[in-house]
């Protein structure tokens, strides 16, 4: 089964953890699906492709862009 993920669940979700910085893996899943993210799993590996986000010990933070 393939699962498509639009570009406003990105868009959303990419908002969600530039505000967030750091959440628990559960809590996230929860409050992504509370935003209409349908797939939120889907979303998140996602992010960790595009870089923006990465998996910590039970967590998700927000990658931080280091100044040129």
């Amino acid at each position: 089964m393939i699962l498509v993920v639009s570009q406003e669940e990105i868009e959303k979700a990419e908002k969600y953890f530039k505000n967030v910085i750091s959440v628990g893996e559960i809590i996230a899943l929860r409050e992504l699906k509370a935003l209409g993210i349908n797939n939120p799993e889907e979303v998140i590996s996602k992010l960790m492709e595009m870089g923006v986000i990465e998996k910590g010990e039970g967590c998700y933070n927000l990658v931080r862009k280091r100044s040129e």
